[in-house]
């Protein structure tokens, strides 16, 4: 897709021109809110973050957990405190949308469970908002993040089968995307099964073994501080202190069970240099996924990241999630403080090898040739001082991964590494991450690809 078109470059290139703007992803949330405290945990970040999406719709749905009821007024509840602090977070950003215009994308989905709220004449309001979203005359995919069940989301698909000829049916898949925290009905694993060719990201796991998906690593479990890193910044008193803020963070209530467990759906679509969403196989804040058949067929499925902190390993599905903790942790204390401070933090403006912009840069090199990385250009709109790491995300490509690479000066703006010995082109991840010295601090990112090809 465009806007995640890839510039091409030699290792040694003048800079190129900037690439095209990231476009704002569109959006459609399923929330079986009120079940527990983590919907509406989710829902006051995911407001927070509504300047970087089109919100298409917001839907009060049913679950496992939640089988014959829907509570959209908790949505309007926080979309009401959404409202209060609105005008603070404009001086901050400028395309946070109305209140109203929130409201006018709410909807109660069908109080059925699951596949019992699907077939002839079973359309909601919710099926019908879906089913619009996609035909509308937009080129951009629709992302459909299922927080809960997704007996809404089956529904549109089946009104949609019944309803038009299979080539119709293709490209309303076509513009489909699906995120979902893992099945919380029968009706997500019905969609897989009749849909196979849709964009779908999901842990697949034990039914009910939700401690085994990748999103849980949002917080994992909090009693063990010895699982994860960062684990303080998933407290409690952490959250207390730098979330639970003003109008809309008087409105998130403290966990029950595990922080935020559907906030992983849009992590992945924040656009912050690392996420690229129609590449779930890259990694970023939502975690990393790849596909669960060969040759690009099935769902994006869980796959394991390893990284070391302070000469420990980490492994794991979950690692794909908490290695960002710390950074999207941060981000989230400094959109909380633009709801309620008129000066507050903002994130670093990242230039790699004289690119501006959000998307990933492709550079070529040969074996044995030195690649220079190079972050020049690189500023903060507050001022504040910068560091620099640019690093292998050597996980990318699956197992056995990328053959590592040694970078020298890894903690400057540039940085040079000898491109490895390969038997065939090999792409190569190079992750630039800058961190500015503000508080909280806010990080942003830079992917460079290099295409490495034998001598």
């Amino acid at each position: 897709m465009l806007p995640f078109a890839l510039l091409l470059l030699s290792a040694d290139a003048a800079p190129a021109t900037p690439t095209p703007p990231v476009e704002r992803p569109r959006v459609i949330v399923l929330s079986d809110i009120g079940n527990e405290p983590d919907d509406s945990e989710s829902l006051v970040r995911f407001l927070l973050y509504s300047d970087c999406f089109d919100v298409e719709g917001l839907v009060a749905t049913t679950s496992v957990w939640q089988r014959d009821k829907v509570q959209p007024q908790l949505m309007r509840e926080r979309i009401d405190a959404y409202e209060k602090v609105r005008p603070n977070l404009l001086r901050h950003a400028p395309t946070y949308p109305t209140a109203d215009a929130l409201r006018a994308v709410l909807r109660s989905g069908r109080a059925a469970y699951g596949m019992a709220g699907v077939g002839k004449g079973k359309d909601s309001d919710a099926s019908r908002l879906i089913v619009q979203a996609v035909d509308r005359a937009d080129k951009r995919p629709v992302w459909v993040l299922a927080w809960g069940g997704a007996v809404d989301l089956a529904q549109a698909l089946w009104h949609v089968r019944a309803t038009r000829s299979p080539a119709q049916v293709q490209a309303f898949l076509k513009k489909l995307r699906v995120y979902s925290i893992s099945d919380q009905d029968d009706a997500g694993p019905w969609a897989r099964q009749n849909f196979p060719s849709l964009f779908w990201i999901a842990s697949i796991h034990g039914w009910g073994q939700y401690n085994m998906a990748t999103w849980a690593g949002i917080s994992s479990d909090r009693r063990n501080a010895e699982q994860f890193p960062d684990r303080e910044m998933v407290t409690d008193g952490w959250l207390s202190q730098h979330i639970r803020r003003g109008p809309l963070g008087a409105l998130y209530p403290l966990p029950e069970f595990i922080m935020e467990g559907d906030t992983p759906s849009f992590l992945h679509l924040i656009p912050n240099g690392l996420n690229d969403p129609e590449h779930p196989e890259q990694g970023g804040w939502g975690g990393r996924y790849m596909h669960a058949g060969p040759d690009g067929a099935g769902p994006f499925a869980d796959v394991k990241d390893v990284f070391t902190r302070d000469g420990r390993i980490w492994s794991g599905n979950q690692a794909s999630v908490y290695r960002w903790r710390a950074a999207f942790q941060n981000d989230f204390a400094a959109r909380m403080a633009w709801s309620v401070d008129a000066k507050a933090n903002h994130a670093p403006v990242v230039v790699a090898q004289g690119v501006a912009g959000l998307a990933p840069v492709r550079i070529k090199a040969r074996a044995g040739e030195t690649v220079t990385l190079d972050a020049t250009g690189t500023r903060d709109p507050d001022g504040d001082a910068l560091d620099y790491r640019w690093w292998q995300y050597r996980e990318v490509g699956g197992i056995p991964g990328q053959p590592a690479v040694e970078i020298a000066d890894a903690v400057t703006p540039r940085a040079r590494f000898v491109a490895p010995a390969v038997k065939a082109p090999t792409a190569l991840h190079l992750i630039l991450e800058v961190r500015d010295q503000g508080t909280p601090p806010i990080t942003r990112y830079r992917r460079v690809i290099v295409e490495v090809s034998p001598q």
